[in-house]
Order: structure tokens, then C-alpha cells, then sequence
């Protein structure tokens, strides 16, 4: 990120930023879902190679 007359990027230091309890709740549902369906894939995936070699 630069500031407005694009001379240097702007650091943002950590302790700068707020992070609410909703947000991090959010990303925590984000990640439970897309690890879900990592696991429901790889069990459909295996099934059906299964099936196929049987």
C-alpha cells in the first residue's frame, strides 16, 4: 500500500489492527467449512475409486 502521493508504502503494524469477536468467528466457520469439504471430496474421491478397482 503506497499513501496518497505514491512515495513510499505505508507499514501497518499489527497492534494496529482491531480484529472483532464476529470476524474472527467468521474466518473460524470459513475454515471448518472448506476443511469439510476437503474431507467429504477425499471420501467421495476414495469411494469411487473403490467401486471402480473392485
Amino acid at each position: 500500500m503506497q499513501d496518497k502521493k505514491g512515495n513510499s508504502p505505508i507499514i501497518v503494524s499489527f497492534h494496529d489492527v482491531h480484529l472483532d469477536y464476529d470476524y474472527v468467528q467468521w474466518i473460524h466457520d470459513i475454515k471448518e467449512r472448506f476443511r469439510g469439504a476437503q474431507i467429504k471430496a477425499a471420501v467421495k474421491v476414495n469411494s469411487e475409486q473403490l467401486l471402480f478397482n473392485w
